[in-house]
């Protein structure tokens, strides 16, 4: 199954620290469509454990959401490569934005570089 996350190189005051966006509860339309046109199961969806609506990685086939906790929040999860070889197997496509945008999500700092540096640009 394919799973997307948001790495944000300039966030508005964190000193050019990279971050990963998780529990994203609003994007802007032109990024939300951009990455659905490629990843359709990525969605806005209700989560019972947060008891709110996220942007989230569901099942292609049932739907079920995938929860950003175990995508984001463990070492050697997807999103939260421990290793390089875990960074490249990762692949990153970057959203044509030619403006600062407002996102309303959580944010992890300390592996973005890490991914920027070593997954596969496509």
């Amino acid at each position: 199954m394919s799973a997307v996350s948001i790495i944000a190189e300039n966030i508005e005051d964190c000193d050019g620290q990279v971050g990963i966006l998780s529990g994203i509860a609003y994007l802007p339309n032109e990024i939300a469509d951009f990455i659905q046109n490629k990843v359709p199961s990525f969605k806005l969806i209700y989560s019972k454990t947060t008891s709110s609506k996220y942007y989230g990685n569901t099942c292609p086939k049932c739907g079920v959401l995938s929860g950003d906790f175990h995508l984001h929040s463990e070492p050697g999860a997807p999103f939260f490569p421990t290793t390089e070889e875990e960074a490249r197997m990762l692949y990153l496509k970057p959203v044509p934005i030619n403006e600062p945008v407002k996102v309303k999500a959580g944010i992890g700092f300390g592996i973005g570089e890490m991914i920027l540096e070593h997954a596969k640009r496509i």
